[in-house]
Order: C-alpha cells, then structure tokens, then sequence
C-alpha cells in the first residue's frame, strides 16, 4: 500500500483530499506546523514541521513515494510573506526531497499567467505573474523546476476552488447581494475561473497516478467559463433577491478595499477585487488529454451547495445562544 506524504493537509483543499486518499485506501502522513491545532482524521500520521523555516528533514520521507504539495498562503498578504510561505516552503520541502519518491503533485495557480483579456489560455502563454499572489506562486514553480531532472512533478494551476469551506470571499459577496449592496465590478462580462473543490481533489488524485513526463503543467478550472454578471445573476436568483444593476468602476473598487484594509474594516480585499474584476478563461486540453480530466460539478450543481451553506450559517448566527 503506497504511503502519500501530504503537505497543507488542514488546509481547505488539504481536508477534502485527506477524505478522498483515505477512501481509496492510501496510507497518509500529513505535514502540518507545529502551531496547527486542527484535528487530522483518524488513520493519518502526523509529522510536525514549519516549511517555511528550512528544509524538511529527510525522515519525513520513510516509505513516501508520492508526494502532494498544497502548502502555502492564498489571499491578500504582504509580498514577503507569500514568498516565504509559497516559493520558499516548496524550496524547502524539495532540498530534501529523495530520488526514490517518483512522483510530487504542487498545488500552483492560473495566478501565475496574469491577465490576458478576450483570450483562452492554455499552458503555452507566457507567465506573467502581475499580483502579489500570482508572482510568489510563478517563483515557486522556478524554484521546484530545479528539480526536475531527479524528479517527476506535476504543476496544477487551479482556478478559483469554491465549495465546501470555502467561505471567504464568496460569503461577502453573497451577503452583499442580499443586502442589496452588491456592485457590478467594471462592466461585469469579466470571465471568472470557478473550480469545485471536488474537481480540484480530483485532478490531484489523477496526478498522483498518472505517468506523465516530468515537469508537466496543467490548467485545471471548472466546465463553467461564466461572466461576473451572469454568476451574480444566477447568485441572486438563487438567494431570492434583485440582481444589482448598478457598477463602480475597477479603480474605485480597489480603492475602496485598500482603504477599508487600512482601516482594519470588514469587507472585500484588494485581492478580492482583483479576482471578482479580471478577464480570465483558460483551456484544460492538457488535462484532458494527458490525466484524463474533465470537471465534473459545474454551476448550476455548485452554487446552490455554496448558498445553502451560507443560509445555514446564518440561520446559526441568528439563532439565540
């Protein structure tokens, strides 16, 4: 029985892999920091290490011949400590990576292409990585590439990975739209990039066995490429409110979110802004072809899951104590 040493393992997308390893039987060791207080499942091995201090000692490995590297900060963070968390974590967990673990799936992002409006990107565009986020997860990437020739790694650039747990950033903007303060960001006909969490989970584990070439990298987004309007439409049909007609003008939303950062005030981020107001489609060939993905949950399957669990949380908080 193989033994899947896993990285980021309390993390959003790292919870729900843990499920779908341990349904097939796989044997798991999760790196988790030191500081982690959350609770791995039963059957999961712990090992204790902050990536981000230095190499991951060589005995983390025993027995390990997959690697799954989820690791990192995603959100609006000071560039250095994205770098760290990022680029340097994956640095870290590869100096010490053995020969005889032959396959390393990464986490990374679509993040790393920047924007390229009124286009379809597939993995030949050239990285551009313009925000924060997008350039620690690109240095990431070089930093693994190093390690290309002693061993087989797999870049995922996922899109926005939404469902289950992921409640930051959609719960404010479904909370907006039921108050009626949702603003169409720019003109709206922005393309987003969804990604449930389902597929994302899924992709990982096709990759894991996948006998691919070294160094591979592969965009992975939903089947959904859907307008910012046409999804807060779809959102606020399924809330029972009015769609929001009215628009701010990018610039404005950005800074509107960095004074309201300034200010330690509740509300959208800038990285938020810049999610919710690019132009973003990306094609999933590779994928399709090479591991054999093709996303499964689209839309209209996955925001109704979202909404309802916003409503139970606020069904929650409203509830007398």
């Amino acid at each position: 029985m193989a033994l899947v040493l896993v990285t980021g393992a309390t993390g959003r997308i790292g919870s729900a892999l843990l499920k779908a390893l341990l349904a097939r039987k796989d044997t798991v060791r999760a790196v988790v920091r030191p500081s982690s207080g959350s609770e791995l499942p039963h059957g999961v091995e712990k090992y204790e290490f902050d990536l981000s201090k230095g190499a991951l000692p060589k005995e983390a490995f025993d027995g390990a011949h997959k690697v799954i590297h989820l690791a990192g900060l995603v959100g609006h963070y000071p560039y250095n400590t994205l770098v760290l968390q990022n680029a340097f974590a994956t640095k870290n967990l590869l100096a010490s990576c053995p020969t005889y673990v032959h396959r390393v799936v990464m986490a990374s992002s679509i993040s790393v292409y920047g924007e390229y409006k009124g286009k379809t990107v597939d993995e030949s565009f050239e990285l551009k990585g313009e925000s924060d986020y997008g350039k620690s997860k690109l240095l990431s990437e070089t930093f693994a590439r190093a390690y290309c020739e002693s061993h087989r790694i797999v870049f995922l650039r996922f899109g926005m990975v939404y469902g289950p747990g992921f409640e930051e950033g959609y719960f404010d903007v479904l909370s907006r739209l039921q108050k009626g303060k949702m603003k169409i960001i720019g003109d709206g006909k922005n393309r987003l990039p969804l990604l449930h969490i389902d597929d994302a989970v899924m992709a990982i584990l096709l990759s894991l066995d996948s006998r691919v070439e070294p160094c591979r990298e592969y965009n992975i987004v939903g089947p959904d490429a859907m307008t910012q309007q046409e999804l807060l439409l779809l959102a606020a049909k399924e809330l029972g409110v009015e769609p929001p007609t009215s628009s701010i003008p990018v610039f404005l939303a950005f800074f509107a979110a960095r004074v309201a950062h300034l200010l330690g005030k509740k509300g959208f981020s800038p990285e938020n802004i810049r999610q919710l107001s690019l132009d973003r489609a990306y094609s999933c060939g590779r994928a399709r072809k090479e591991l054999g993905f093709e996303a499964k949950v689209g839309i209209s399957q996955g925001l109704p899951e979202v909404i309802s669990a916003y409503k139970r949380k606020n069904l929650q908080v409203q509830q007398p104590t």
